[in-house]
């Protein structure tokens, strides 16, 4: 998450990176929906590419 938002930019998140531990204990990493659902991992290093990620949910989709 620290690396997306640095690499982002954006105004609205440099008290985030500038608070970083304080902001960042603010949020549930565990949480996730009650529905089902499917984990995309974005961060530009991820182990599996976003295209291959994007092909097995089509894979169980579809």
């Amino acid at each position: 998450m620290h690396e997306y938002i640095s690499f982002r930019s954006a105004a609205r998140d440099s008290w985030k990176l500038q608070n970083w531990d304080d902001y960042a204990a603010t949020i549930d990493s565990e949480l996730r929906p009650a529905v089902p659902h499917l984990i995309v991992d974005n961060r530009l290093g991820a182990a599996i590419s976003l295209t291959d990620q994007v092909r097995q949910v089509f894979g169980t989709v579809f």
